[in-house]
């Protein structure tokens, strides 16, 4: 799996819009269940939300590999 930093969430929301890529976000919700979201089109809004779920990840699959989202606006937040 590769690793690529975005800016911010408007960043990766055009970035999957231009390359037509669909974002999968893993989280944990209040009963600690493990949840899984697909963002794709205008759920691609949602995707900065997904850094404040607990134990959250993103990624997506481009090319046949996957790349897993940093979150680099939350950088020294």
């Amino acid at each position: 799996m590769k690793r690529v930093t975005f800016a911010s969430a408007q960043e990766l929301k055009e970035y999957c819009l231009e390359q037509e890529l669909s974002l999968v976000v893993e989280y944990r919700d209040d009963q600690n269940k493990q949840r899984q979201v697909i963002l794709s089109g205008e759920r691609l809004e949602e995707a900065g939300m997904y850094s404040d779920w607990p134990k959250a990840e993103a990624y997506f699959r481009k090319d046949g590999v996957f790349h897993e989202v940093i979150a680099g606006w939350q950088d020294g937040g």
